[in-house]
């Protein structure tokens, strides 16, 4: 086996990583939360690559870096290793992909390229229940000037999709040792079960907080410059957006996919009943008489 100071990450890097993650999730999920919070838990530093694309090299295409919790431009500099030599001496390495949901098949074909998949310790799939993930990513979309509600219809159908694939793959894996779901709900609301995903990670309770809020996103998209994770009501949003036109249709076209609605069932049984209680509520589909 390629020693690990010698695989391509590394030499890009400047770093001989530890412990290495690989992260998936949609956005509005808490990614960011859950990331800075494994990093904070490492035992001799941390690098942090973000929204890596696929199939490439994840040093090379990470939107942005960070190196113990900071954040480090990657502007002007001429190798990647400025940057992060400094991590530690055997930092926890995350690497992280946002809105892709790839074939169980490829989780170890090569999805990162200067990653060989031996050295990936766990890929961790991230996931929120439907109803808060769906008005979260709706309000942020609809926080954008030049989206009208078609434009916003239009890139929820599709994050639909892959919201549902992602399901799909962590329905899957369930019994993939390689393999963890992490639950944004249940990690926000259970300290416990923070824990237990440390412990099944091999990492050490240093600090179990929830944290700051991270800025990636623009942070929250209810209650904007609040600075304190614990100070967020994440699990109210569908509450927040549940008078929203939008959103009602979205919901609406999320109860005709039969497989979303298996896997809700399945994984987030009171999401499934809610969105059944609010389709009773508005008794779809209406039937019209059509006159002559």
């Amino acid at each position: 086996m390629m020693d690990a100071a010698h695989i391509p990450i590394a030499e890009a890097l400047g770093i001989t990583p530890g412990v290495t993650l690989r992260t998936f999730g949609m956005r509005r999920s808490g990614n960011h939360a859950i990331i800075n919070w494994l990093a904070r838990n490492s035992v001799d530093g941390s690098v942090f690559l973000n929204n890596c694309a696929a199939g490439q090299p994840a040093s090379d295409s990470a939107r942005a870096i960070e190196v113990n919790g900071e954040w480090r431009g990657k502007r002007n500099v001429r190798h990647m290793s400025e940057l992060t030599h400094d991590a530690g001496d055997a930092p926890m390495l995350i690497v992280s992909y946002e809105d892709i949901a790839p074939d169980i098949d490829d989780l170890r074909a090569g999805l990162t390229a200067d990653l060989p998949d031996g050295f990936i310790h766990r890929d961790l799939l991230l996931y929120r229940n439907f109803m808060n993930w769906a008005a979260s990513l709706l309000r942020k979309i609809q926080q954008n000037d030049d989206q009208d509600a078609l434009a916003c219809l239009r890139i929820m159908m599709v994050s639909l999709d892959k919201y549902r694939d992602l399901l799909e793959l962590i329905a899957q894996t369930e019994e993939d040792t390689d393999v963890l779901a992490i639950n944004y709900d249940r990690w926000c609301a259970r300290p416990k079960y923070r824990e237990r995903v440390l412990a099944a990670l091999g990492l050490p309770c240093r600090d179990n907080g929830l944290g700051k809020v991270q800025p990636y996103g623009g942070g929250s998209s209810f209650q904007k410059g609040t600075e304190e994770a614990a100070e967020l009501k994440v699990s109210q949003r569908w509450r927040d957006m549940i008078n929203d036109p939008t959103f009602q249709i979205v919901l609406l076209a999320a109860s005709q996919d039969d497989d979303l609605i298996r896997l809700m069932h399945r994984l987030m049984p009171q999401d499934s009943e809610l969105l059944s209680a609010y389709l009773n509520q508005a008794q779809f589909p209406y039937q019209v008489e059509v006159t002559e």
